[in-house]
């Protein structure tokens, strides 16, 4: 299917879905590159690991007692390795794992994860799958100068997360199963490819699948530090390294060209001047007198705020905010932020990209600020940018970016920019709109 088509699909009032069936999984009806794999339970299906256990795990390994307590960890630092050489390599399989959820038994967790729609919310999955991304780093990290009774001289931070195409059939009281393995290892960074699958009529349904990047640091989180090479062994890790290091060099080249260091093309150009002339008062036509056409919003109007205390037991294991607790409230504020400009239930399907700039401190005040940069049809792009704020200095960073597809029944109003930045952030918005719909393009050989 061509990306015209796929659009004119997904913008049209007319669409080819039956009103019976929930939108968000248009993925399913109109594109390969989706779609539902289920697989038979393993035999040790019931005896796997929690995500509890995998907390657990990692206090244990890295030291921590779990009271609330600035823990000396700089004397680890003698026990680092000096260069990748030292650190023997690994295989994908040294790293796989899998956990579990354990909703259908567990009516505490159900009431955790249930949203009032009898779904599963997305950010307590981003949560278990940021937290399960980091025992998957540990497990590939084998450092021989490390003694068996002293904690990992490693910090573990996530960098970004990217290309989470999400299947909007979940539910609350079914189990989930994590699963996933190092695909790519750098020399300081890995890339943990992430599947979350749920069980149900007997079989594996796939709900989600991402990437995260990681960056190794020092005990006292100043300085990048090296990590075990690794070597694939056999086909399918050779393809998924391959794949891997595509990605990471995609990720370089949107980097290059980014509207932050390249000025926009000749058609976005075009673009931004059609979209200026829609807002200028025919009747009166003076470059200053603007008017708002039928069935826009100002982007600005549509933007929401919020303002968190950030508290000890939202920290990760280094101290500073969990970075699966910062999806969470950047993804929920995100779905208020969709609803309101549609006025309806809206649904969650992909998280373009998830950026980590600035480690967010306990005690912090996180200001978290939404928005949609840019529509198609039924479809949205929600940004959300946090900042941290000091609250004795005033001082204010930005910690993190966050980008979301969201995905509406009916039509939206579209979102026009007022000035200069918000018409570079539109065609950054429209960039993103753009890249979702030729992932869904790519082969299902990617889809492992």
């Amino acid at each position: 299917m061509s990306p015209k088509v796929f659009v004119n699909i997904l913008t049209s009032p007319k669409s080819l879905f039956r009103k019976n069936i929930t939108h968000g999984i248009y993925v399913q009806q109109i594109c390969k590159r989706w779609k539902n794999e289920t697989n038979l339970p393993p035999n040790d299906f019931c005896k796997l690991q929690t995500m509890q256990d995998i907390k657990l795990k990692l206090s244990n390994i890295m030291g921590i007692s779990g009271k609330y307590e600035n823990e000396d960890r700089g004397w680890l630092s003698e026990y680092l390795p000096k260069e990748q050489n030292d650190l023997p390599p690994r295989s994908m399989n040294d790293s796989f794992d899998r956990a579990i959820v354990p909703l259908s038994t567990n009516l505490a967790l159900q009431n955790k994860y249930t949203t009032t729609f009898k779904s599963l919310r997305i950010g307590r999955l981003l949560e278990d799958m940021d937290l399960f991304a980091v025992w998957i780093v540990m497990k590939h990290i084998y450092n021989p100068l490390q003694p068996p009774d002293v904690p990992t001289p490693y910090v573990v931070v996530t960098l970004l997360v990217d290309d989470v195409v999400i299947n909007a059939n979940r539910f609350p009281d079914k189990d989930l199963i994590l699963s996933g393995q190092v695909t790519y290892a750098g020399k300081t960074s890995l890339e943990v490819t992430l599947w979350l699958e749920q069980f149900n009529n007997d079989k594996f349904e796939r709900i989600t699948r991402a990437h995260f990047v990681f960056v190794a640091r020092d005990p006292t989180n100043t300085s990048s530090v090296m990590v075990n090479n690794l070597v694939p062994v056999g086909e399918r890790e050779k393809n998924l390294m391959i794949l891997s290091a595509k990605k990471n060099e995609d990720r370089k080249r949107a980097r290059q060209n980014s509207i932050l260091n390249k000025m926009p093309t000749p058609e976005e150009q075009s673009l931004i001047y059609d979209t200026f002339m829609k807002t200028v008062n025919s009747k009166e036509p003076i470059i200053g007198n603007k008017v708002l056409p039928a069935n826009s919003v100002w982007m600005d109007d549509t933007m929401l705020e919020t303002n968190i205390l950030c508290h000890p037991e939202d920290r990760n294991l280094h101290n500073t905010v969990f970075g699966g607790y910062l999806m969470r409230v950047a993804t929920e504020l995100a779905f208020l932020v969709a609803s309101a400009h549609s006025k309806t239930r809206v649904t969650l399907q992909s998280i373009n990209s998830i950026t980590f700039r600035k480690p967010v401190p306990i005690g912090s005040k996180l200001k978290l600020n939404g928005k949609i940069c840019y529509t198609s049809g039924r479809v949205m792009i929600v940004e959300i940018i946090a900042k941290v704020e000091e609250l004795e200095s005033k001082k204010s960073l930005t910690s993190n970016s966050f980008y979301h597809v969201y995905v509406a029944p009916n039509d939206v109003d579209s979102v026009l920019p007022q000035n200069y930045h918000d018409s570079m952030l539109y065609i950054d918005g429209r960039r993103r709109y753009l890249d979702f719909v030729n992932f869904l393009e790519k082969g299902q050989s990617e889809n492992n």
